[in-house]
């Protein structure tokens, strides 16, 4: 990401700060969907940036609006603190605070002041149990995917020649599944040959890595063979226009890293790391 990209939404933040202190204090009741409140922190800063979405929300006495609300503050470590333990996850919670409908990041955006007490809003608990209701996808090649609403994907367990393995179907930029479905699904139905290239691909990229930097005491340089043999797929993610991740335990290689292997169905794989 650019340092432009960061100014930019820096001048943005500014102007609406700017905003905020021209508008009155309102009481607004929201639902708060699969993740309560978030902090970030950039340095210089030395307070926290409490962050909170709202999968909708009203003004006492208006209608609900069914779009997303972003809610956000200034705190300290324990005020931060207080509010995530004040918050939780889907819930209805009412707050005072500023709010700009049209603010410069193009979307409605809130400043919390304080919190409220609980609202009696029949409307938004309405939305909030449904909500609550599990999004499922049934596949003839995937089997059942349920949404985890937390990081919006679809998740599941298939079998990856003879062993379960986890698999996650990213959505795309409408919350439709379908072009990630057809990844996984391409994916699985010609795993042998994805299983060779991925172990293949891995070992050729990562190998080196291993015997000149990742080698524990006493232990001898690894062959290929015995590089592939320890690698253990754990789970694959597939995303809309053919693009994947494979996930493996590494068997110690590099001392509980994840081995990670991408590529796209049309372009091959393309990058071999290790994370975490």
């Amino acid at each position: 990401m650019s340092l432009d990209i960061f100014d930019d939404a820096r001048q943005k933040r500014k102007q609406l700060l700017a905003i905020f202190e021209t508008l009155p204090t309102i009481s607004v009741y929201g639902v708060v969907g699969a993740n309560g409140p978030s902090g970030g922190k950039v340095p210089p800063a030395v307070h926290w940036s409490l962050n909170l979405n709202l999968i909708a929300w009203r003004i006492p006495g208006g209608p609900v609006r069914n779009t997303h609300l972003s809610v956000s503050k200034i705190v300290s470590d324990e005020e931060l603190r207080a509010l995530q333990n004040s918050i939780k996850s889907e819930s209805i919670v009412a707050f005072q605070g500023k709010l700009c409908e049209s603010s410069p990041f193009g979307d409605a955006r809130a400043q919390l002041i304080s919190l409220l007490d609980r609202p009696s809003d029949n409307e938004l608990e309405l939305i909030l149990s449904q909500f609550r209701q599990p999004v499922e996808i049934i596949d003839s090649v995937v089997g059942r995917l349920v949404l985890n609403k937390s990081v919006n994907w679809f998740e599941g367990k298939v079998t990856w020649l003879g062993k379960h393995i986890e698999i996650a179907v990213s959505v795309d930029d409408d919350g439709n599944p379908a072009d990630s479905l057809k990844t996984a699904k391409a994916l699985l139905e010609a795993m042998e040959q994805w299983a060779n290239k991925v172990n293949d691909y891995a070992a050729d990229e990562l190998l080196e890595l291993k015997n000149d930097n990742w080698l524990g005491e006493d232990e001898s340089p690894l062959s290929k063979a015995a590089f592939i043999n320890r690698m253990q797929l754990n789970s694959i993610t597939a995303y809309p226009h053919g693009d994947f991740d494979f996930w493996h335990h590494d068997g110690d290689l590099f001392w509980g890293h994840s081995i990670q292997v991408s590529g796209s169905l049309s372009e091959g794989l393309t990058c071999a790391d290790i994370a975490g």
